[in-house]
């Protein structure tokens, strides 16, 4: 047989296996194709079934054909109930004609319509929902479904209310805040066509009542306060402007003193008759600082700041004093003149911190630096503590402030340890506002750590109203950083209450005697014996005493004598800054005296 006869053969013979096997990839392919349609449709229904938004299928005329589960769980209604029906069985009756005749008319012309809508549940609850309707149309233009996607959109719009309420309102007294009564003032200020009279009314010496009866009652108290500044001030408006402070806004036909005066009257008046809280009845005068707003050009901050100033020179004079705005409070040296300095003062490096040696009676040696702050201001020069502190606290500033400071000290009490100039211990006073914050003891563990300072080397001063006031909260605090190794100390002992009773229940390390009681020493035979019996209930306290304020070596040489263990004043050292005291750490190689 030739060679051709063979190829012939041989392909008549192989090609008929040649068509089976085209036929069988084609088939395969086929099969593949309508496998991959499935999945793809499987997937479609899971997605359609599983999404998180409610999704509803109509034909043209909007009769119901299809609905997936979580259109089920939003309204209430099931798959059986409404395929069918038109979805006007979810009409919540909150729409006028109007608003649906806009509605088809966006999906007819233009194919879409989104927005929000009232429905209702099968329940009756009403609820707010997002939707988006999308008209289909098949090859030929025709209109054949509608899809209606939306999201159940009620919660977030009550999330959205309670938070304009929380930054509108005060959380505690349900009144407006400061910034929400000036600018109701403003709307009704266009032209000044009627004057404002804008008080701010101080609560002296409310900070006694958490002290003394917990803050359970104080809380109480300003709720009975703010209800009746409501009910004096009716024709006004009333907010809370700080922890005791408020602030009205009384409308005023003119200017004139005799009116003010007659409305200061009215609500001293007021505010006069005795709180009854549990059973006790309460009484306090108040301080008043007044401005009023005739200038259509000045600015809801400028009025504001001038009825603050107005209200610290009440204050300056006494308890129960009002002071009116005149252009000389504006004086540099009011301390609410450069309070937007002070917000300033950390940006701008305008703050420092000073450190002042607690020595070891026995040995003279440092056993812990005081940390004392001071703005160096650049007009003013160093502005003392007491002048800018209770502003801070007053007006919010006090927890960052407080935060700085810790920061600031703990990363240089590390630095003297790298340098082995370090004495044993750091002490940063605390202000109770910022130990009142929820994040304070977190705070403090979290410096330690990250500036790598046992806690141990670190003790806190607070004053005896935190040590007094002795909630379960502040019993937490205390005891979390006492356990975590922090000392800490009662700063100016004797100033504040009279009962001792406190001491023995509490995690106190040391007690801080007030320079009051030092400065007649030796002298003095009452200042001895306070001296004398402070030392002896602190011996059988375990606890360790500082004498502050030495300021002699005849006042030193008594309380060395008299068992004191700590001292601390001029004799030894004043505040100095980092540089200067990191001189006389290297230096104070020896005992100082």
């Amino acid at each position: 047989m030739s060679s051709l006869s063979i190829s012939i053969a041989s392909l008549l013979t192989f090609l008929p296996l040649s068509l089976a096997l085209g036929f069988f990839l084609g088939q395969l392919f086929k099969s593949y194709r309508n496998r991959s349609k499935r999945m793809t449709l499987r997937l479609m229904s899971e997605v359609f079934d599983h999404t998180h938004d409610g999704v509803t299928i109509t034909d043209a005329t909007g009769t119901i054909v299809s609905v997936n589960r979580t259109f089920t769980q939003v309204t209430g209604y099931s798959e059986k109930e409404v395929l069918g029906e038109n979805p006007r069985i979810l009409n919540s009756g909150y729409h006028d004609q109007d608003f649906y005749k806009e509605y088809w008319q966006a999906l007819i012309n233009k194919g879409i319509w989104q927005g929000e809508i009232w429905n209702r549940r099968k329940d009756g609850e009403v609820y707010l929902e997002w939707l988006t309707c999308k008209a289909v149309k098949d090859n030929k233009g025709k209109l054949t479904h509608f899809v209606a996607i939306f999201s159940d959109i009620t919660e977030h719009r009550r999330q959205e209310a309670r938070l304009a309420q929380a930054t509108e309102n005060d959380r505690l007294t349900g009144l407006p805040n400061t910034a929400n009564l000036l600018r109701k003032l403003t709307k009704n200020l266009p032209s000044l066509q009627r004057q404002w009279c804008v008080l701010l009314v101080d609560i002296n010496n409310f900070k006694l009542v958490n002290s003394s009866y917990g803050f359970s009652v104080g809380d109480q108290l300003l709720n009975n306060i703010a209800k009746r500044l409501q009910k004096c001030c009716s024709q006004g408006l009333v907010a809370r402007h700080s922890a005791d402070v408020f602030i009205l806004a009384v409308p005023v036909i003119n200017s004139s003193e005799a009116e003010q005066l007659a409305e200061i009257s009215s609500l001293r008046k007021c505010l006069s008759k005795p709180f009854s809280i549990l059973g006790r009845l309460m009484e306090f005068n108040i301080s008043i600082g007044v401005t009023i707003w005739d200038d259509a050009s000045l600015t809801t901050s400028s009025v504001l700041q001038e009825a603050e100033l107005a209200l610290h020179a009440a204050k300056s004079k006494g308890a129960g004093q009002t002071r009116f705005f005149t252009e000389d409070l504006r004086s540099e040296k009011n301390p609410l003149a450069y309070l937007q300095g002070l917000r300033e003062a950390l940006s701008k490096n305008e703050l420092s911190l000073f450190y002042q040696p607690l020595i070891t009676a026995a040995t003279g040696k440092t056993h812990a630096l005081e940390v004392l702050l001071r703005w160096i201001h650049p007009t003013l020069g160093t502005i003392p503590p007491d002048d800018f502190i209770p502003l801070a606290e007053r007006h919010g500033l006090m927890e960052p402030l407080g935060h700085w400071i810790l920061q600031q000290a703990l990363k240089q009490f590390a630095k003297w340890q790298q340098e082995g100039i370090a004495p044993p211990r750091i002490a940063v006073n605390v202000s109770p506002v910022e130990f009142q914050s929820e994040h304070f003891v977190g705070n403090v563990l979290k410096a330690l750590a990250n500036y790598q300072v046992d806690p141990s080397c670190l003790e806190l001063e607070l004053t005896e109203g935190v040590f007094v006031e002795q909630d379960p909260t502040t019993l937490e605090k205390l005891n979390e950083l006492s356990k975590s190794g922090i000392s800490l100390a009662i700063d100016d002992f004797g100033t504040g209450y009279s009962s001792l009773a406190y001491l023995k229940h509490l995690p106190v390390n040391q007690l801080k005697i007030d320079r009051a009681f030092v400065k007649g020493l030796p002298e003095n035979e009452a200042d001895r014996a306070i001296i004398e019996s402070t030392l002896a209930l602190c011996r059988g306290l375990k606890m360790s005493v500082v004498a502050e304020g030495v300021e002699s070596i005849e006042q030193a040489n008594y309380l060395r004598q008299e068992g004191c263990d700590y001292l601390q004043g001029y004799f030894y050292g004043r505040p100095a800054d980092k540089e200067q005291t990191s001189l006389r750490l290297k230096k104070q190689k020896q005992p100082l005296v």
